[in-house]
């Protein structure tokens, strides 16, 4: 069950436009501790008849492009406008931070710290590559706002990154109602005080929850 304050704030907007970061969004699922499939989203969404367009943000993996074009088609489908470019993947030092939070090494002892610096010495020498998928799309989104400024009455942002603080502040300008769903601990303080209403994703979602590995094929998942 949708909540009844987000379905009043969502039915009381005259045309919605919906931007999804979906790679961000994907973070989310390590807080819900269940994973989200993105056409259930995207139907959900598309049931408001408000809601005029859904955009869908998210890189093309040129390392698995057979499962990562497949993902693409499922997002297509839906009736979603795909922005894509390719993933870059951007080489990352082995350290203890990859492992540990610094608040739980300080719990550690001497004898323990040192047996995990001779892991990282160990790794370190392994000649292990560790590579994070990067794709932002924060200025793509940004452009995209300001074109649909003046077909919406209402924006509602599917991220919590505090780099969209600045064009929701342009359309605030602009007297545009503002929403922006995240979830716990993954909406950056800048949107928090920019916008009109915030979503709470677990509670808004009606969708399948599936307690499996994520489908996010940066990260492996499968299409």
């Amino acid at each position: 069950m949708v909540r009844e304050d987000y379905l009043k704030w969502v039915n009381d907007q005259t045309v919605i436009f919906v931007y999804l970061d979906l790679t961000n969004i994907f973070h989310w699922q390590d807080t819900l501790r269940w994973k989200f499939r993105i056409e259930d989203m995207i139907e959900q969404l598309f049931t408001f008849p408000n809601l005029k367009e859904i955009k869908v943000y998210y890189g093309k993996n040129e390392r698995d492009l057979k499962n990562s074009e497949a993902f693409h088609n499922r997002i297509k489908k839906t009736g979603a406008i795909l922005r894509t470019k390719s993933m870059k993947f951007i080489p990352k030092t082995i350290q203890e931070g990859m492992f540990f939070q610094r608040k739980t090494l300080t719990l550690f002892d001497g004898g323990v710290k040192n047996k995990i610096r001779e892991l990282i010495n160990e790794l370190q020498k392994s000649g292990i590559t560790i590579e994070e998928p990067k794709c932002n799309f924060d200025v793509e989104m940004t452009m995209d706002m300001l074109d649909d400024v003046e077909k919406m009455t209402a924006v509602l942002l599917f991220s919590g990154d505090s780099d969209m603080c600045a064009p929701l502040e342009r359309l605030k300008v602009k007297e545009k109602h503002i929403g922006v769903v995240g979830v716990r601990g993954k909406v950056a303080g800048e949107l928090h005080q920019i916008k009109d209403k915030y979503i709470d994703f677990g509670k808004f979602y009606t969708g399948k929850r599936e307690y499996i590995k994520s489908e996010n094929p940066a990260f492996g998942g499968t299409a």
